[in-house]
């Protein structure tokens, strides 16, 4: 890449090249970093920043190989503990007042970067050149959540729990201060992420310290209820086996594990069982009462949240790819042992198969797994804000291989950034999702010529199916709603 374009920004002076008709400016820092401390934001560059090359990826483990082979990701790339970098793409940086997308990638909080293949933006970019896309890296697994409260109390670690949404908070307030010289519009910037991206941007809305850096969100494929919050107790618990599986006893020993070591521990938490006040994940934010407040839902349920406008959605087979080669019995015995937090058994498999003879049984009983894990979060987020702000609900339906399989994870995204689009996907699918992420993120409106008219959501009400043809489904998730919200937390403070 040439460079074809400095940047006088108020951090500094940034250095981009133009590819394939879009500037691109890589790896620009927006915060230092030590380990296991807050970010600190980068206020003023010591030299020109930019480069040819993206910048090094978060500390993290080889990516699982079903989606390094779907999305082309290669198994080994740079890393760093210094990773906080950022990257900017835009048509024409002289173009004043451009809409921002912010994206956050996804990754289950232990991997992902902010240039991988699959959410490269820039044929959404030529495709909607009145929008500017940032993209930082955050850190994830142990090095962006490790509760060390057994060895410090020192204030410089208190947020330890919580450094992947500290870094993307960090990266939004450099936005805020630097994205105008790029063209960008600080008072516009949509958050868009997918799976642990989309989780930290639910977290992020509820954050009081986010407060007035961004206008709107796009969430997909994850959410902070339920399993995508860990509790404080639960976080005690992990950081203290961490400590014994390391052999190590005070925090300078912990500090001088490699990278490597820490990475090795990591791998074996996944095989151990952790309690707790509630069941999660193990590296999803924690209720430290500083940057997570405990019952962070509470925040929708009060009224008191980020945002003026809010899309939710995801795919029909979030995790479907879980269930490739097994049998009925088989995917029924998963899904129960998979959602004990839910209490699913094999009574609750069969009415729920009886609420919809319309699907085939097997994917019926993957789509218990797919709506407990990722969707009906989403759906109690919609629910709780829909009255104060407009909110758009989709699910993406279009099948993939031939029909032989449902939307996985993540898919909408493809469409909407241009990137590994099936073969034998509809023509008009690409710029459709382009054209209709573009509306909502330029105005807050999804709606365009290119769709049927989408109304805003309120309860038990209208949700968009995108498939070879679009739909707006009304009462789409009522009837499943009813059948688990039961089995959820936000049940005890939400009442609608």
């Amino acid at each position: 890449m040439n460079f074809a374009s400095t940047i006088h920004a108020p951090c500094g002076s940034i250095r981009g090249g133009k590819e394939d008709g879009v500037y691109i400016y890589k790896n620009i820092p927006f915060a230092s970093v030590k380990r296991w401390e807050a970010p600190v934001m980068v206020e003023q560059l010591d030299r020109e920043a930019g480069s040819e090359e993206y910048g090094f990826a978060p500390i993290q483990p080889p990516p699982a190989p079903f989606w390094a082979a779907r999305s082309g990701e290669p198994l080994t790339f740079p890393q760093s503990e210094d990773c906080l970098n950022l990257n900017i793409w835009t048509a024409d940086p002289e173009r004043p007042k451009k809409a921002v997308l912010f994206w956050v990638y996804g990754g289950s909080y232990i991997q992902g970067y902010n240039y991988k293949k699959g959410y490269l933006p820039q044929n959404f970019i030529k495709a909607h050149p009145e929008i500017l896309v940032i993209a930082p890296n955050y850190r994830v697994g142990l090095m962006g959540s490790m509760n060390l409260s057994h060895v410090t109390r020192e204030e410089k670690y208190q947020f330890s729990n919580n450094l992947a949404l500290l870094d993307i908070l960090c990266a939004l307030r450099w936005t805020r201060k630097n994205i105008e010289a790029f063209g960008g519009d600080p008072e516009n910037v949509t958050m868009y992420g997918h799976s642990a991206g989309s989780n930290a941007i639910s977290h992020l809305m509820a954050m009081p310290m986010a407060r007035g850096l961004f206008r709107r969100t796009i969430c997909q494929s994850s959410f902070m209820t339920d399993l995508g919050t860990v509790a404080y107790d639960t976080s005690e618990e992990i950081g203290q086996k961490v400590l014994e599986l390391a052999g190590v006893h005070t925090l300078e020993e912990a500090l001088a594990l490699s990278a490597e070591q820490v990475l090795a521990v990591q791998k074996q938490l996944f095989s151990l069982h952790f309690g707790g006040s509630h069941a999660s994940k193990l590296f999803s934010p924690v209720e430290d009462g500083l940057v997570v407040k405990k019952d962070p839902f509470r925040a929708f349920a009060s009224g008191e949240f980020n945002g003026s406008e809010a899309m939710i959605g995801g795919s029909a087979g979030e995790y479907d790819q879980m269930f490739r080669g097994k049998t009925l019995e088989e995917c029924i015995q998963f899904v129960i042992a998979r959602n004990q937090d839910k209490h699913v058994t094999r009574e609750d498999v069969a009415a729920f198969l009886a609420l919809h003879p319309e699907m085939d049984p097997r994917e019926a009983v993957m789509s218990i797994h797919n709506e407990l894990g990722l969707s009906l979060g989403g759906e109690w987020i919609g629910r709780a804000i829909c009255r104060k702000i407009p909110v758009y609900e989709y699910q993406f339906q279009l099948r993939e291989d031939g029909g032989k399989y449902r939307a996985a994870h993540g898919a909408p995204s493809n469409y909407v950034f241009g990137t590994i689009i099936p073969g034998d996907a509809p023509e008009e699918m690409e710029p459709r999702m382009m054209d209709t992420w573009a509306a909502f993120i330029s105005t807050g409106n999804p709606n365009n010529r290119s769709i049927p008219t989408w109304h805003r959501y309120m309860p038990d009400g209208e949700v968009m199916v995108m498939d070879t043809t679009w739909k707006a489904t009304d009462g789409f998730w009522k009837k499943d709603f009813a059948f688990w919200r039961g089995r959820f937390a936000a049940n005890r403070i939400l009442h609608d």
